[in-house]
């Protein structure tokens, strides 16, 4: 009985469950019951287990130790009378000796046991003089607060405090570093990104970019050079014969020519009706004019929207693929671009923005929210749009081989 009551015992504290198995629950406190022989050695089973240097173990035990005290006299006596032992290695009241990793289990040991040593005082605190003594002494000579929902003794109070201090005085004279190393980095922050911006320029212009040598041409100038071109495509338009016309637009009847030589008006004149010349002299007129002539057919008024509009006719679309990726190639012309946006880019990834992530941490921790915050998190926004338009550039280029020297 005894070997299996410390099977029991074992195997409810090293489940590492925050709730006891009630079956061998069950089973624990129906062989405590018994006799007090057994109860007396399930007493020292879990006592043992509370030295444990593991607080899941030590929570466990308590746990077990929790439904044994409320349920059997002889376990109270036996506990209260060591109970300065049980506290210690429950509620840490020895500063020497702080409860075992990890830390959330310790705190939560903590809490349950002295709230359980508030209830137990309640309950039976007038029956066992030693159960009311170890509570004033938590109250009185640990200055143990048990309204505290942290339940915190002095001595812990004063070792987090002093631990925070530490850590204030690590975080703000890291702080001081960061800030000295980002007003000596920056300036060569800027210039990286700067040469960046201008090979992502020589690699793929942009389009909307209309300047030439970096000047734009002049409103006049650009009006001027609009009406040229408007000039002489109209006298292309008008001057031009179409002798010959695309397979695509064998469909269409011939448009009267309107510009002929002399010859060719007397022999037109010669087999032309008056009413013809009329109507060819309107069409004339209208090419020359621009303008469509009114009152005329339905077909006739299409055939001249689709020639004065450049189509050719309307029985055929054109569809265009135009891709959106972009990947630039290496050559001859670009490499040395490319190399100098390549070594740009490795600097940024492996240098510059590890740095600025660290100087942001750094001001966080220690509590900066002032412009050196706004600089650090505006550099590390920049540095990522730099390397973010590099992955899209897709830069295709050969490997480069170092070339180690021995001497």
């Amino acid at each position: 009985m005894d070997q299996r009551l410390a099977e029991l015992v074992e195997e409810l504290t090293t489940a590492g469950e925050p709730q006891l198995e009630p079956g061998r629950m069950k089973e624990l406190k129906k062989i405590c019951r018994t006799s007090e022989e057994h109860l007396s050695h399930a007493y020292h089973l879990l006592l043992t287990r509370l030295h444990e240097e593991h607080a899941e173990m030590r929570f466990s035990a308590f746990q077990i130790v929790q439904e044994l005290f409320s349920r059997s006299h002889c376990f109270r006596t036996l506990l209260v009378s060591n109970f300065q032992e049980f506290l210690e290695l429950t509620v840490g009241t020895d500063h020497e000796q702080p409860l075992p990793p990890p830390r959330e289990v310790a705190q939560k040991l903590r809490k349950a046991a002295i709230a359980a040593v508030q209830g137990w005082h309640e309950k039976y605190g007038e029956a066992y003089k030693k159960l009311a003594l170890g509570y004033h002494y938590l109250k009185q000579n640990k200055k143990v607060d048990f309204q505290d929902v942290h339940a915190r003794t002095v001595a812990e109070r004063k070792r987090e405090e002093e631990k925070q201090k530490r850590l204030d005085n690590v975080y703000k004279e890291k702080a001081k570093r960061a800030e000295k190393e980002m007003a000596e980095l920056s300036q060569e922050v800027a210039e990286t990104l700067t040469e960046m911006e201008n090979c992502f320029r020589l690699l793929l212009p942009d389009p909307f970019d209309f300047t030439v040598n970096g000047t734009g041409l002049e409103p006049s100038e650009q009006t001027s050079a609009d009406e040229d071109r408007s000039a002489s495509s109209l006298s292309s338009y008008v001057g031009c014969v179409d002798d010959e016309q695309p397979c695509c637009s064998k469909d269409i009847p011939p448009v009267s020519q309107c510009v002929r030589t002399d010859q060719n008006e007397e022999l037109s004149g010669k087999q032309k009706k008056p009413e013809q010349n009329v109507l060819d002299g309107d069409t004339c007129s209208e090419v020359e004019s621009g303008v469509p002539v009114l009152g005329g057919g339905d077909d006739d008024d299409d055939e001249t929207f689709v020639r004065s509009h450049g189509l050719i006719s309307h029985k055929y679309t054109l569809d265009l693929e135009l891709s959106t990726d972009i990947k630039v190639h290496e050559n001859e012309d670009n490499a040395a671009v490319i190399n100098s946006v390549v070594d740009a880019h490795k600097l940024v990834r492996n240098k510059f923005l590890p740095s600025v992530q660290s100087w942001i941490q750094l001001f966080t921790r220690a509590g900066i929210n002032d412009d050196r915050l706004r600089c650090a998190i505006d550099l590390k926004n920049k540095l990522e749009a730099a390397l973010r338009k590099y992955k899209e550039m897709n830069i295709s280029f050969k490997e480069r081989k170092r070339k180690v020297v021995s001497f």
